[in-house]
């Protein structure tokens, strides 16, 4: 079967349907925001936290990418239980910000440091997020 019959793959997008995505994205990334911002505001002094990022993933879950300065801050954060502080403030952010109680919500956390982004994506933290 020859491509002028598949009309599926030359529709192009009406502004009804970029417009009906661009409200999906935004309710996928709403007060997520506001997460990162408390969880950068709590732990950046407290710890050497370098830099934090959670995004949607699925229906109902996220991903969540915290970032300490070195790859030894990483080993020292996990095992004094600073790594786990952070996830708990993750939940309970999630929680207060409306996007899934706790117990009920699944986040995967990634571990990792400026220095491997630097040494292994270039510094390109997109890099390194895809």
């Amino acid at each position: 079967m020859g491509l002028e019959g598949d009309t599926k793959m030359n529709k192009i997008p009406s502004d009804e349907d970029l417009d009906r995505a661009s409200k999906m994205m935004e309710q996928q990334f709403q007060s997520l925001d506001v997460v990162k911002d408390t969880v950068v505001s709590r732990f950046k002094k407290a710890c050497p936290l370098y830099d934090f990022h959670i995004l949607p993933q699925g229906e109902d879950g996220f991903r969540a990418y915290v970032f300490f300065k070195t790859d030894e801050d990483v080993q020292k954060c996990t095992e004094t239980g600073i790594v786990e502080d952070i996830k708990a403030c993750v939940y309970q952010e999630l929680q207060r910000v409306g996007r899934g109680k706790i117990g009920e919500t699944t986040v995967a956390f990634e571990l990792d440091s400026d220095e491997n982004v630097t040494a292994n994506y270039e510094g390109d933290y997109f890099l390194r997020l895809r």
